[in-house]
């Protein structure tokens, strides 16, 4: 089995803190009554690489396994056929560059694909090739390919043809994700290109959900595509009409739910994950003025559905909602996971602040999280560093998806709304030199208790890598509009090492966030940024709601 070192942790989660162990204050909520397993779909050996994302075509009892590549064989579709996984792969695409969190994405099958034979494929390139003469490496492509004419679990690779190429730095924030909505148009996560004042600029396709129709409207073949007449921006001056949704960070998965609402995770720099939910049309979801929610509503500024803070997780990762009528207690309810985390969670996406609670599901401790998937039967599929599974009802359950068509929609989760709203949170900070620790000040609005953490990190200079060093983790509880020093520690090794970097004119900057649980188990939470210029610490704005 070939298997890539490349870390989910590393590459998504870049800019965010890694999660403390055992932290749960922003996931209030018991285990929910469900007795769901994951049953794989293949042994590990059977993989080449990475599975990555799942899907399949409307009307198909098969599920199509995307995997990420590997530098030896490139990157591949494989079929998994009434349970069963067929070793030779659907289609193999080559010049799929890997470094980093590159590599083969995603995939979606056009709505009349039982007809067409049309899907299409989200990687990045390695560099120019036949497709694209002009390309460079770390080009963003979405290509169409048509399905064999002698095959039907085989794809031509001849048939490849350009319906995007989008130039990217060769940093990070890709994003990753395609679908096709209910109305029939392509939706496209693109990331900010590493650089957060590219999200809300409508001249870029940069920090943006896209939403395209792709196939060839004038049959003139290379980087063709039709942009919808009704899509928001088409009309205004300057802007790229491609644009669905802006204001995002690093949109790595969406979906849609079973009512037609567009849901987008977008993953967090340095305080705060969040889910998306609705009608996004034209919104600016508020990156980089807000991080999660904005402190101060600001109305042009759309606030995420849901958000927690990084004392627990640290890189969302979005899913779908279970349509499944064989998970009892998961069925109607949207599960997500987080790259710093073994355990899934979920939402109920029907009422304000989602209601969160535990799946019951966890991968295993050596796995490491890298998608969700569903199928056109209703069976709900995860995917890990070394596996594809089902999501099951018990252990004995198949591999294979035992439903028939149609599905029905699932219902509304058969929970009461609940008083979701957290308590408000202010973070503030004032100079120092570079110690062994920082502290700061958090008034919380109602009687709480307060768990604080952050990193210190170092920028990138020459040759030199970032890095970051963990503060220790604090907590302390108190009343309502008390202000309460929070102090965290750095081990003398991070001190050392942040101090050396410092004398070589390495930029430093603490970045602090706290979470805030009140009584009833609301959670709310807030950043604050520190810079570190000649060994003193510098306030900046940068608290969120």
């Amino acid at each position: 089995m070939k298997r890539l070192t490349v870390s989910l942790v590393a590459i998504l989660a870049l800019s965010a803190a890694p999660a403390f162990p055992g932290a749960q204050v922003a996931s209030p909520g018991g285990k929910l009554a469900s007795a769901a397993t994951l049953t794989a779909l293949a042994p590990e050996e059977a993989w080449d690489s990475e599975p990555i994302f799942a899907t399949a075509p409307p009307g198909d009892r098969r599920v199509f396994v995307v995997e990420r590549g590997t530098p030896a064989d490139g990157a591949a579709i494989r079929v998994v056929k009434n349970g069963v996984l067929d070793p030779t792969p659907f289609l193999s695409i080559d010049n799929v560059n890997l470094e980093s969190e590159r590599g083969l994405l995603s995939m979606a099958f056009a709505p009349d694909y039982a007809a067409s034979g049309l899907f299409y494929v989200f990687y990045v390139a390695d560099g120019p090739d036949q497709l694209d003469p002009g390309g460079d490496v770390y080009d963003i492509r979405v290509v169409e390919y048509r399905r064999s004419d002698t095959n039907p679990d085989r794809a031509d690779p001849g048939s490849a043809r350009m319906v995007l190429a989008q130039p990217h730095s060769p940093e990070y924030h890709y994003g990753g994700w395609l679908g096709f909505g209910p109305d029939g148009y392509l939706y496209v996560t693109i990331g900010d290109d590493f650089n957060r004042y590219n999200a809300p600029l409508l001249g870029n396709l940069f920090g943006k959900v896209l939403r395209i129709d792709p196939a060839d409207p004038d049959g003139a073949g290379p980087a063709t595509r039709a942009i919808p007449a009704d899509n928001p921006f088409v009309s205004t001056p300057g802007a790229r009409g491609e644009i669905y949704t802006r204001g995002l960070r690093n949109p790595y998965r969406a979906s849609f739910t079973p009512g037609g609402d567009l849901t987008v995770a977008d993953v967090g720099e340095s305080h705060v994950e969040e889910v998306n939910v609705g009608h996004l049309a034209g919104r600016n979801m508020g990156w980089p003025e807000c991080e999660g929610r904005c402190q101060v509503p600001v109305p042009a500024y759309t606030d995420p559905f849901y958000t927690y803070s990084h004392l627990d997780g640290c890189a969302v990762i979005g899913g779908y909602v279970i349509r499944d009528p064989d998970l009892t207690g998961l069925t109607g309810r949207y599960l997500y996971g987080d790259a710093c985390r073994q355990d899934l969670r979920t939402l109920n996406l029907s009422i304000t602040g989602g209601d969160p609670a535990a799946s019951g599901l966890e991968i295993q401790a050596f796995e490491g999280l890298r998608s969700f998937g569903e199928d056109s039967l209703g069976c709900s599929y995860v995917m890990t560093s070394v596996n594809a599974y089902r999501i099951t009802a018990g252990a004995a359950a198949p591999a294979g998806c035992p439903h028939e068509f149609p599905v029905a929609d699932p219902p509304e989760p058969p929970m009461a709304p609940v008083d979701s709203t957290g308590p408000d949170l202010l973070l503030t900070g004032k100079g120092g030199r570079l110690r062994n620790r920082v502290s700061f000040f958090a008034v919380c609005s109602e009687d709480c208790r307060i768990q604080a953490g952050g990193n210190l990190r170092v920028r990138r200079r020459g040759r030199h890598k970032a890095f970051r060093c963990r503060f220790r983790p604090a907590s302390r509880s108190g009343s309502a509009n008390e202000r309460v020093k929070l102090v965290l520690r750095l081990k003398p090794r991070s001190l050392s090492r942040a101090r050396k970097a410092s004398r070589n004119g390495r930029r430093l900057r603490a970045s602090l966030f706290a979470a805030a649980t009140d009584p009833a188990g609301n959670s709310g939470s807030a950043g604050l940024g520190l810079k570190i210029r000649r060994h003193r610490f510098r306030s900046e704005q940068g608290n969120q709601g």
